[in-house]
């Protein structure tokens, strides 16, 4: 009987141990899922902390809106389907454009990080496209294509959509031009340069911020974005 009953205590230890173990890989395994699925948005939209060397964002190769020559330089990498990017756009580009960029404090620069589908490359392409033509025109057919903006499961990024978007933002380009240029393809190149920047700066989603080379926490919290333009200011002067 003694035995019998060591053999059970000993199972028992052995059950409980096995228990423990089982529960301390559920609780490791739990934190995994829930870093991958909520860690970007812990880490914030630029998915890292250090400044980045401003080399790196090319300045003079990008659309600027606002004044290139202002202390500050506000960089967003963005997709043209992505639903975030359109709240940028909706919301915080218009308070950035007031307060920064109608009164030159500021410049803006857009970098393409175009990787949500195939038609997302094909409008990266239909702004550079603009962009050669007409660098402010290139505003106005940004601005259209995130007013206009389609599901993000879905194709809508066409040339077709996207020649007669820049018809109504854009109307003084050339829009024979701009249908070849999406035709041939001639401006992606110009859209995997900037892709490649955006892995170069440590961007792992959209849309991304950077002022000065100091990625944003939040692309969404405009209060922390205007706080983190007059630090920039206040050392400028």
């Amino acid at each position: 009987m003694g035995k019998k009953k060591q053999a059970n205590s000993d199972r028992m230890q052995t059950l409980t141990l096995a228990t423990v173990i089982i529960l301390f890989l559920g609780l490791g395994v739990f934190a995994l899922v829930n870093n991958i699925i909520g860690g970007d948005e812990e880490k914030g939209d630029a998915g890292q902390e250090a400044t980045v060397d401003e080399t790196v964002f090319a300045y003079d190769q990008q659309p600027v809106l606002g004044n290139g020559e202002a202390p500050v330089r506000i960089v967003e990498f963005g997709d043209y389907k992505c639903p975030t990017c359109k709240r940028f756009a909706d919301e915080i580009y218009p308070k950035l454009k007031k307060d920064y960029l109608d009164n030159d404090k500021a410049g803006f620069y857009f970098i393409n990080n175009q990787f949500l589908g195939e038609d997302s490359i094909t409008a990266g392409i239909a702004g550079e496209a603009v962009h050669e033509q007409d660098p402010a025109a290139f505003w106005k057919f940004h601005e259209a294509i995130y007013e206009n903006q389609g599901n993000e499961r879905e194709t809508w990024a066409t040339k077709d959509f996207l020649v007669k978007i820049a018809k109504q933002a854009a109307p003084g380009i050339d829009h024979d031009k701009l249908e070849k240029a999406i035709d041939k393809e001639s401006f992606k190149q110009q859209v995997e340069q900037d892709r490649a920047i955006a892995i170069r700066s440590g961007v792992s989603s959209v849309p991304s911020l950077f002022i000065n080379g100091r990625p944003v926490p939040h692309s969404l919290d405009y209060e922390g974005i205007k706080q983190m333009i007059e630090e920039e200011l206040k050392k400028a002067k």
